[in-house]
């Protein structure tokens, strides 16, 4: 993606006259089309419907510009609770109406893209007329086969961008290199490359399983296992999934605790007790790798706590 700062007065691609100070960059629309899109930086009033997007502006010191966010997917990891709790949330569970967004009068609205599709927020020039600039999170675009490297940094840089902390964003983002590297080291240590089969759980023997358009293959990918079922299938019953045998489950669920060690043992028990999936080598010999599910679905750097989740249980024989 290219960048360019600036100031002065310009005319962005949805025809606006936009003032000083500036910021452009690519972005998306609801339909996942790339723009490129000026911002008038730094936003004060920024209103949240993607957790993934509140979690990072957390975890980079901006909570004070959060003015309204959605309710979180899981239970927070304990450095972000108390933050996030504290946050003015939105009444809608998933898409606020645009009464509601209105209300609060943001300067700039962050979420999915499908938030912005004619049955959700509407199209993403009509909140540009309004003043109100949109930004979409690059791992909530379904396309091709999503990587870190091509969702969740530039997501980072671009928070950086427009915010003006590129300093900050840029330690981060390092931060989650290094570990990676950390991953690959290890990976490249044990020598093997397990096959994995990807799974949500829905109680009663009911499972999704994730395809390669979902980022968790790459982090199972960078994790040195083999991901089966790439095309993935949604919300099927076992025998839809007894005719892989993966040497590894790794097994995303939403999570009711702060504590690993339960979320874990509990994510691991409901495979064993599933009745339908006895015979598969992955649950017979134990090997199954609970995860949480705004882990590997909120697109930001807690991608790297899930890979570094899922090379410690393929190292567990």
């Amino acid at each position: 993606m290219g960048y360019t700062n600036g100031t002065g007065v310009t005319d962005d691609t949805l025809g606006r006259t936009v003032s000083e100070p500036i910021v452009s960059l690519q972005n998306y629309d609801g339909e996942g089309h790339t723009l490129d899109l000026t911002y008038q930086v730094p936003p004060q009033r920024v209103l949240i419907t993607y957790p993934g997007a509140t979690e990072l502006l957390i975890a980079l010191g901006l909570e004070n510009r959060i003015i309204a966010t959605l309710k979180p997917y899981d239970v927070e990891p304990i450095e972000l609770a108390a933050i996030y709790e504290s946050l003015p949330k939105l009444g809608a569970p998933f898409v606020p109406s645009k009464e509601e967004i209105l209300d609060v009068q943001p300067d700039l609205i962050i979420g999915w893209n499908h938030h912005f599709l004619p049955n959700a927020l509407g199209d993403i020039r009509n909140w540009y007329k309004r003043d109100i600039e949109t930004y979409i999170v690059p791992a909530t675009i379904r396309k091709g086969r999503p990587t870190v490297e091509g969702t969740v940094y530039p997501f980072i840089d671009d928070v950086g961008r427009i915010f003006g902390i590129s300093d900050k964003t840029n330690a981060y983002k390092q931060s989650l290199i290094e570990r990676i590297s950390a991953v690959e080291r290890r990976v490249q240590q044990r020598g093997t490359s397990p096959t994995v089969l990807i799974l949500q759980t829905y109680g009663n023997s009911t499972y999704t399983v994730y395809g390669e358009t979902y980022l968790i293959h790459d982090i199972v990918h960078k994790a040195g296992a083999t991901t089966l079922a790439p095309k993935g299938m949604m919300a099927v019953g076992p025998e839809r999934i007894l005719g892989y045998d993966p040497d590894y489950i790794v097994l995303v669920m939403t999570s009711d605790t702060s504590d690993m060690d339960t979320f874990i043992q509990k994510g691991i028990n409901t495979v064993l007790e599933d009745p339908n999936l006895q015979h598969m080598r992955a649950v017979e010999h134990g090997r199954i790798i609970p995860i949480p599910f705004s882990a590997v679905n909120n697109g930001n750097g807690r991608v790297v706590d899930a890979l570094e989740m899922i090379t410690d249980g393929l190292e567990v024989e």
